[in-house]
């Protein structure tokens, strides 16, 4: 999976204007969450700055930990930068995906679930822009454990910043996904995009207008997830929500 040039979208596109798509910021909370998915088929289209902007904006009205607000994004848009994110990612992906690949070799539904990930890490570089959001340690925040899979409270201050541009990205008809991997190893991640030794990248989330449709995803009731006081005590199996279509 070598870097290729873009290939050329066969399918008719075109990208709404700016004003057109944060006006559908005002899409009802309730069904931008019902509704949101880890979208990874893109057009590779440009976005423009005058929608991406004001999503990021939007997704710093998050809580941060003791109001510290030690945050950035860098935003990549150049395709040699892209390219060696990509080159970083796929070195994880060659090997688990033959793992999940096999996991799925006989279940029809899996097969059509991981096909969008697939079409990603083959197309990564080709996508129109990756939004990384870092995070600066200091004595309050500080990842713990081994750098690379270091999960903790330090996270919790840059998380809720990032569900804000998912849901952001969902209102106004962008696809955006979550991803790890392609900053797995730290160290190199951050010598890529010129990062200090005190900032942390945190996820990366590419970007781009949505092919498909999106919801409503499907979950688990609500009742075999909540555990009362203790793993084990479901006392709202069979619960019906009042906000359930």
């Amino acid at each position: 999976m070598a870097p290729t040039a873009p290939t050329p979208s066969t399918e008719p596109f075109e990208a709404p204007e700016p004003a057109e798509a944060l006006a559908r910021l005002g899409m009802p909370m309730a069904d931008a969450m019902r509704t949101q998915r880890a979208v990874r088929r893109l057009h590779l289209e440009p976005v423009s700055h005058d929608v991406l902007l004001p999503l990021l904006e939007l997704s710093l009205k998050a809580p941060t930990s003791s109001n510290t607000q030690d945050w950035v994004y860098v935003v990549v848009e150049d395709r040699a930068q892209k390219a060696q994110l990509a080159k970083l990612y796929r070195k994880l992906y060659r090997l688990f995906n033959p793992i999940v690949s096999r996991q799925a070799r006989k279940d029809p539904k899996e097969q059509r679930a991981i096909a969008p990930g697939q079409w990603q890490a083959e197309h990564f570089e080709d996508l129109p822009v990756f939004v990384i959001p870092c995070y600066k340690r200091n004595i309050k925040h500080r990842p713990v454990g081994r750098p690379q899979i270091s999960v903790a409270s330090f996270y919790g201050s840059v998380y809720p910043a990032v569900q804000n541009l998912l849901l952001g990205c969902r209102a106004v008809g962008l696809g955006a996904s979550l991803q790890t991997l392609p900053i797995w190893y730290i160290p190199t991640a951050r010598r890529i995009l010129g990062l200090p030794r005190s900032m942390n990248p945190v996820c990366i989330i590419p970007i781009g207008w949505a092919k498909g449709n999106y919801g409503p995803t499907k979950r688990r009731p609500i009742g075999e997830v909540v555990h009362l006081d203790r793993y084990g005590n479901r006392p709202f199996l069979g619960w019906t929500s009042p906000t359930t279509d």
